[in-house]
């Protein structure tokens, strides 16, 4: 066979073996939906072409194809960008002002809780929306800045609050002390009770820490309990000052009441958070038994608090009448 024949077999099998490489990865762009898949189909088939033998008119051919792939490729994933790009402004302008907003609002102390849950609000879109990188950063920069703010003065709130906590607890104390030596000691029991009630009455409203102001609750209803049991043993054996003995009664009242009153405001805390608990349940779709059981506790609270309301309202009436029997005037 004669060399130039040869040359041109060669060049021919080249030119059908190049196009069956062509036409698999034009097949193999066409099919994926991931344009960078598609560019790297048609990437393969160019390197092909290097160091390949063809005629000139086989390979423009060829090559020609190739590059009109390569251009509708790439006019897709132009348009891709600029349709992400189109988005990524949109969500932008968009989350920034709520950025911003939110941002605002939690530079006021009172606002702390709500500009919180806005802030986790905005983290949860940033991770969902389309964004440009540098306006991901920014926002996020952003959001972390305000989150920051909150923990810092939540902090500083939480520090404040057991510095004075602290400074209430050891002033509170001494009152108590004085008043658990009054109630032991004291012969001047409508004094002491007095006393013991002007104590009770500091506690209102007061920031102490919850262990600490049990304790110190604790130990003037101790107070209470050993003047009035001086003053029942008082009455019992002197058989006078009726009326001493009935105001303690209405101190042991207003003590019974207050009591009441805080462990229905503990009780209401702890509904709350059951309700809370049972709503997230409910939302998470947990299984019908642990709805139930959390609906149980629920029950069993509101009765607690109704039977304990019911006994404020009692104590309250029973005060009343021994109140009007006070004021009674003598005959």
């Amino acid at each position: 066979m004669e060399p130039e024949q040869t040359n041109t077999e060669n060049l021919f099998q080249n030119y059908l073996t190049l196009k069956e490489i062509l036409e698999t990865g034009l097949a193999g762009a066409a099919a994926t939906a991931d344009l960078r898949e598609a560019k790297g189909f048609l990437i393969e088939v160019q390197n092909h072409f290097r160091g390949l033998k063809l005629r000139r008119e086989d390979r423009e051919e060829l090559y020609n194809r190739l590059q009109e792939a390569f251009a509708a490729v790439n006019k897709k994933i132009e348009d891709e960008r600029l349709d992400f790009e189109l988005t990524a402004w949109s969500d932008y302008s968009e989350l920034k002002e709520e950025v911003t907003r939110v941002t605002l609002l939690a530079a006021a102390p009172e606002n702390s809780r709500e500009a919180w849950d806005g802030l986790i609000g905005i983290q949860n879109r940033l991770r969902a929306s389309k964004l440009l990188r540098e306006h991901r950063d920014e926002l996020y920069d952003l959001v972390q800045v305000a989150f920051t703010g909150i923990k810092t003065r939540r902090e500083k709130e939480h520090r404040d609050y057991e510095l004075e906590s602290e400074q209430n607890y050891k002033r509170l104390k001494l009152l108590v002390d004085k008043g658990l030596s009054q109630a032991e000691e004291s012969h001047e029991y409508k004094e002491t009770r007095e006393f013991l009630k002007k104590i009770q009455s500091e506690f209102k409203g007061i920031k102490l820490v919850h262990e600490q102001r049990e304790e110190l609750y604790a130990r003037l209803q101790t107070a209470f309990d050993i003047l009035g049991k001086r003053v029942d043993d008082f009455f019992r054996y002197k058989k006078k000052n009726w009326e001493v003995k009935m105001q303690f009664t209405l101190s042991r009242f207003s003590a019974d009441i207050f009591e009441l009153q805080q462990a229905v405001n503990k009780d209401q805390a702890y509904l709350d958070e059951l309700e809370d608990h049972l709503g997230i349940l409910r939302s998470a779709g947990k299984e019908q038994e642990a709805l139930l059981g959390v609906e149980a506790r629920i029950s069993s609270t509101r009765r607690d608090m109704d039977r304990k309301r019911q006994q404020i309202l009692e104590l309250e009436l029973e005060k009343d009448e021994l109140t009007k029997r006070l004021e009674e005037p003598e005959d």
